[in-house]
């Protein structure tokens, strides 16, 4: 598979009920696809009069989405994983499935991957993740090698996935020992937060604040127990204000690991400070899911932070988080909270190690269901399968540096759509898991059609 070429296609017209996430226009009835790109959307007289008479139309049946957007998945590991453990020919499915057997397993087993293998793996999971209707990612913590790896697929034409690729670069390492050698590095790369185009861009940088919830890592305003323990500071307050003030000056946004509310607290606070450059370079509070504190949601949407939020998260661990804290879980990962303050929310999974399926997740934050227990956590932060979607395509969108141009379907967009077997928004929250994508498409370019293998 090589990726979509997308000034060369002629005009198309594909009739069928659309989606189109664009506010002025919900919904269409056809749509017309030239050169990468949305032609027209609306009638299907409307689209027929706005490209040449003998223009090639398709008739689907099924529903046409804005193409998915994972705002948090670790492809390039996704992808090590699926040539590691995965059997050839296997499916979306039978990948989801060896996902969660191998979770504890190494990425890659035997060492350090080498370049090629890197692009192998791209190549082997882009098709499986095209399945689910996704048509970009936001890898959140790309190594340098990493890097390189999406940079020799994008060089091959193998890069099918539109990519915002989160720099890291591991404060405490051999490379950068601590928070001046990153703003070293930073400095001296020439780039920033932006560079790229549209299938492969640099995003804000990662880093980490604190650590993991079920662990009893997330930075909390009050004890985990008894023992007064809060969690675990990754970043100290002087490290993480000079970094962020760097970021803001020189190009680069930042996205912070913060999964409990006093990490929450000190990401914002330095946040807030950094002026224009937190809306413009998509700064990011990731995972603000454990006991924020309501004037810290505001503050960040004030400022225009991402929420970059992952449903997948609460589904696993839902139950662990109840049996430690008790009543204290049950508003874990305030989606609605973090709506109903302003907040662009941005939703993600944090595959491939935990679950990246999106009609389970978008089922998850609407219901509220975890994994293993018959008791959802409490609906007061429960949002709508609207919600859900929207978070999936025009906020995601937003993260990745694309908005206008992917997350919805109107004249002048990418397109990036999926065909599913009916309309998310119709068929009500518990049929969700049951809807399947009939066929992708990326730049105008099919990348995924159902019974026709990986989509070429």
């Amino acid at each position: 598979m090589t990726a979509p070429r997308e000034n060369a296609a002629a005009p198309v017209v594909h009739i069928a009920p659309v989606v189109t996430m664009d506010p002025l226009r919900p919904r269409a009835s056809a749509l017309a696809v030239a050169g990468g790109r949305v032609l027209a959307v609306g009638t299907v007289d409307h689209v027929r009069a706005a490209v040449p008479a003998g223009t090639p139309e398709h008739p689907h049946d099924g529903v046409i989405l804005p193409g998915l957007i994972d705002a948090h998945l670790h492809m390039q590991r996704g992808g090590l994983k699926a040539l590691a453990y995965l059997d050839a020919g296997a499916d979306a499915d039978a990948y989801a499935a060896a996902m969660r057997r191998t979770a504890g397993d190494a990425t890659w087993p035997g060492g350090e991957p080498a370049l090629g293998q890197r692009v192998a793996g791209l190549r082997r999971v882009q098709p499986l993740l095209h399945a689910l209707g996704f048509t970009g990612v936001v890898d959140p913590a790309v190594t340098i090698d990493e890097m390189r790896g999406y940079q020799e697929a994008h060089r091959l034409g193998a890069l099918t996935m539109r990519t915002l690729a989160m720099p890291y670069l591991e404060p405490g390492s051999a490379p950068t020992p601590d928070i001046d050698a990153v703003i070293a590095h930073l400095a001296g790369t020439g780039v920033s937060t932006g560079f790229g185009d549209d299938m492969l861009r640099i995003g804000p940088i990662k880093i980490y604040v604190d650590g993991e919830g079920l662990r009893g890592q997330a930075l909390l305003h009050e004890p985990w127990d008894d023992s007064g323990y809060r969690g675990l500071r990754r970043m100290a307050d002087d490290d993480l204000a000079r970094l962020v003030r760097f970021c803001a000056e020189h190009g680069w946004g930042v996205g912070a690991h913060a999964v409990g509310g006093a990490a929450i607290e000190a990401v914002t606070r330095e946040f807030a400070a950094a002026g224009a450059a937190v809306r413009e370079r998509r700064f990011q509070l990731i995972h603000a899911y454990l006991e924020p504190r309501e004037a810290d949601l505001a503050a960040a949407a004030r400022c225009g932070v991402v929420a970059s939020l992952q449903p997948s998260i609460i589904w696993h661990n839902g139950r662990g988080l109840r049996e430690r804290l008790g009543d204290r879980a049950e508003r874990a990962n305030p989606v609605r909270s973090w709506i109903d303050a302003g907040a662009v929310v941005a939703f993600g999974s944090d595959g491939p190690f935990f679950a990246f399926d999106p009609r389970l997740l978008m089922w998850q934050a609407v219901t509220r269901r975890i994994e293993g227990s018959d008791v959802p956590l409490s609906l007061d932060e429960a949002i709508t399968v609207d919600e859900a979607l929207a978070a999936y395509t025009v906020g995601a969108a937003h993260a990745s540096l694309a908005e206008g141009k992917r997350g919805m379907l109107r004249v002048g967009t990418l397109a990036d759509w999926a065909l599913w077997s009916a309309d998310p928004l119709a068929v009500g929250a518990d049929a969700l898991r049951a809807l399947r994508v009939l066929r992708t498409e990326v730049g105008g370019r099919t990348v995924f059609k159902a019974g026709a293998g990986d989509g070429r």
